[in-house]
Parts: structure tokens; sequence; C-alpha cells
């Protein structure tokens, strides 16, 4: 991949997670993407209230929820498998969250 694809793709990569949080957060959440790639994290609070970290890398995609840092060790985390998570398309990730989420809804 050239200079200019790798850029083109950067661009669109990082404006589809952009577009996803602001989705998220007109849902209630609040939520940032503090890394795009290698790996992928968005961390926030959940519209319920409670802290969440959110990390696809390698090929593991997981969802921390709770705690002081969610990041480090969350009072509730699950995860699924994605090959090369590092680089997860939005799409996909969105439907990882979510899936996560609800998980965690109906566990607690």
């Amino acid at each position: 991949m050239d200079e200019a694809a790798r850029r083109r793709w950067h661009q669109q990569h990082s404006g589809s997670w952009l577009q996803l949080v602001a989705t998220l957060r007109n849902e209630g959440w609040e939520a940032q993407v503090t890394c795009e790639a290698a790996p992928v994290q968005v961390e926030g609070t959940l519209p319920s209230g409670e802290r969440f970290y959110f990390r696809a890398r390698h090929s593991d995609v997981s969802l921390g929820i709770g705690g002081d840092d969610p990041a480090d060790i969350a009072e509730w985390e699950a995860s699924e498998s994605h090959q090369e998570a590092s680089y997860l398309p939005a799409a996909v990730g969105e439907a990882m969250i979510r899936r996560l989420a609800r998980r965690y809804l109906e566990e607690r």
C-alpha cells in the first residue's frame, strides 16, 4: 500500500470510529476514542453511569466495566475473538461493543 493509500485508509478508519462515538453519545453514552489502531481503545461511561474501557488488540476484543479504572481492574469484563483486532473496523467494533454491553446488563 503506498503512502497516499495508507493516509486515505487511516482517515477513513479514524473518521468511522469518531462517527461511532458520536452515535453512542447521542444514545446517552459518554465516550471518546483514546487510540484508533494497534490497539483500538474507547473509554467513557455507559448510559447507566458505569465507567467502561473497550479495547481491540491482536486477536482479542474486550469490554471492562466498573471499578476505579476499568482499563486496569474492571469489576466485570468479557471478550470476544476477532482476527486483526488491532485494526478493528468501527462497524464491526460497534456490533461487538453493543453485544458485550448487553451481556453486562443481562448478567448484573
